[in-house]
């Protein structure tokens, strides 16, 4: 699973990176644009973005390239990666935007990321995340979920 989700996540920084200025060097405008094109839940201030285009622009000549880019983002850990997709995820599935995910939300991302969960392998899966034993899993039961099942 660890193998699928960095070539996911490389194929996502591509795609970033590609629509940001077709490929080459980006400038901290076109940065925030698509971060903000991307992630519309970002809540970032142009000026915390400025500070992650000066932290990744090592050579200092006010653009990023592909190579700095992959390299601060590829320094990064795995897990806050997909820590971060997970979240996004989540968001997702939060349709009523309650918090809080269903057993049928989680079958549906279970089957979104090929990971096989047979009903009965559900329910147990619900009832150990459920700490809560609201028959819902919050965000924090849901990373737990996903560490536990050692996929992050």
């Amino acid at each position: 699973m660890p193998q699928k989700t960095n070539k996911s996540f490389e194929e996502k920084c591509t795609l970033f990176f590609k629509e940001a200025n077709g490929g080459d060097p980006i400038t901290v405008g076109q940065l925030a644009a698509v971060i903000r094109k991307a992630c519309p839940s970002f809540q970032g201030s142009d000026q915390d973005i400025a500070q992650m285009f000066l932290a990744v622009d090592a050579d200092n000549d006010r653009t990023v390239s592909w190579e700095e880019f992959t390299e601060a983002l590829f320094a990064k850990d795995i897990s806050e990666v997909t820590r971060a997709e997970l979240e996004e995820a989540f968001k997702k599935l939060d349709k009523d935007g309650s918090g809080a995910l269903s057993s049928e939300e989680i079958k549906t991302l279970m089957a979104e990321l090929e990971i096989p969960v047979e009903g009965d392998t559900l329910e147990k899966i619900m009832f150990e995340a459920d700490t809560g034993k609201d028959g819902t899993v919050n965000i924090n039961e849901f990373f737990k979920l996903f560490k536990d099942l050692n996929l992050v």
